[in-house]
């Protein structure tokens, strides 16, 4: 699909070529022309996103060069802080303090079902195929097996696109799977509606999941979108998140299990569990294989959090082909306050965002804040029992527990 920039300099030639009109022309053509590149899910994404902006469905500046404040924090974990004064006014979860992931879902109170039209993005569908593999590079999927990918009500897809009205990054959406009112809680299904959707996607795309007690606002299914930074491209000096070093010294925690390995980090103040799929050979072949047996291997484990009720951040990065999983304390930081520092999707990656400019966030709050919520050895021993209880036979140098200073084995 061709963008659409050409259609702004079909417009241009059509009618008087006032310089108002050429200044305006110029900036829709260059907010279209930042969409290419990086495949035709991303393009189509980003340019219904970027109308949106325009439109002011979304508050974002027209240039990255408006944004507040962006700037790395002391300390070993080298975080970083945003200032996003945009994020004060989204909801809040408003609930009566709890200690629970576990929340009804209640049809009154907003959900996603009560968007307007014009909050929505795309509708999608990646199972509308054969075999094929499909990726932001390589694509033998053909029209119609392809996943389709249209704007419309949604109401035959299994998932739709929204946008972030109080975005942290440009292009920042919700994957809002269908099948009902559902709370907050990952199922099959809806995870690998998002390694469908990353794998297609931009390779800079982060998708993830937070559970009620992990920084969710709204107790309605959904995935986020968003880019490292500021989500611009060519990326600034900070756009990448801090964890993403962590990928590459990982400790293999178990023997392999097909074309899955499990990893654990070992020097992240929050610790985390990391599936990787290793098998190249078989994505090229079908990457719909990948996406279901990935993604069972990955909720084996969210499903046996669920039933012990741990609260859970789980980030899909697939252009590294991982699936990071953080076990983590109940937290309500902003049940009632949004403006409140709280451990969530981005924090856990090492990227703060902050609503008011007084906040004294610094590199040592920020190291601390993120130890709070690792899970009491207890609990940690309890993932351990459930890992192997699920198949994964794990190195006895594996089996440490996380205090948030070192590890010390179980």
């Amino acid at each position: 699909q061709p963008s659409q920039a050409p259609t702004c300099l079909n417009s241009a030639m059509a009618r008087p070529l006032t310089i108002a009109f050429l200044v305006l022309c110029w900036r829709k053509c260059g907010a279209f022309e930042r969409c290419l590149g990086e495949g035709y899910l991303h393009q189509r994404l980003c340019e219904a996103w970027e109308r949106r902006r325009s439109a002011g469905v979304l508050e974002w500046p027209a240039s990255d060069d408006d944004l507040g404040e962006f700037h790395a924090l002391d300390g070993p974990s080298k975080m970083v802080v945003q200032l996003a004064p945009s994020r004060g006014k989204k909801r809040s979860l408003n609930s009566p303090q709890m200690n629970s992931t576990r929340m009804p879902f209640d049809g009154e109170r907003f959900h996603f079902g009560k968007v307007d039209q014009e909050e929505v993005l795309l509708c999608f569908n990646p199972w509308r195929q054969s075999s094929c593999h499909h990726t932001d590079t390589s694509n033998t999927c053909h029209w119609p097996q392809y996943a389709e990918i249209s704007e419309g009500n949604c109401k035959d897809d299994p998932a739709m696109v929204l946008v972030n009205k109080h975005p942290i990054c440009r292009n920042h959406f919700l994957l809002v799977p269908r099948g009902g009112e559902q709370p907050q809680v990952l199922t099959l299904d809806a995870l690998m509606m998002g390694l469908a959707f990353a794998l297609r996607s931009s390779r800079r795309l982060w998708v993830s999941f937070n559970t009620i007690g992990a920084g969710a606002s709204v107790n309605h299914l959904h995935l986020h979108g968003f880019f490292p930074g500021t989500g611009g491209v060519p990326p600034r000096t900070l756009d990448v998140f801090p964890f993403e070093q962590q990928l590459s010294k990982l400790q293999l925690a178990a023997k392999p299990r097909g074309p899955l390995t499990l990893s654990r980090t070992t020097a992240w103040p929050l610790c985390a569990w990391v599936f990787t799929w290793t098998d190249e050979e078989a994505l090229k072949i079908d990457s719909k294989l990948m996406e279901r047996r990935m993604a069972e291997f990955v909720h084996a484990f969210i499903e046996t959090l669920q039933v012990l009720d741990i609260a859970h951040n789980v980030h899909i990065r697939m252009a590294q082909r991982k699936v990071v999983v953080f076990p983590r304390q109940t937290l309500f930081e902003q049940s009632h306050d949004v403006t409140q520092l709280q451990v969530s999707g981005h924090e856990v990656l090492g990227w703060w965002v902050v609503a008011r400019e007084d906040h004294e966030l610094d590199g040592t709050l920020a190291e601390t804040m993120m130890r709070r919520a690792q899970l009491p050895k207890t609990m940690q021993q309890k993932v351990l029992k459930a890992l192997e209880w699920i198949g994964w036979s794990l190195f006895e140098d594996a089996k440490f527990l996380c205090d948030g200073e070192a590890p010390t084995l179980a």
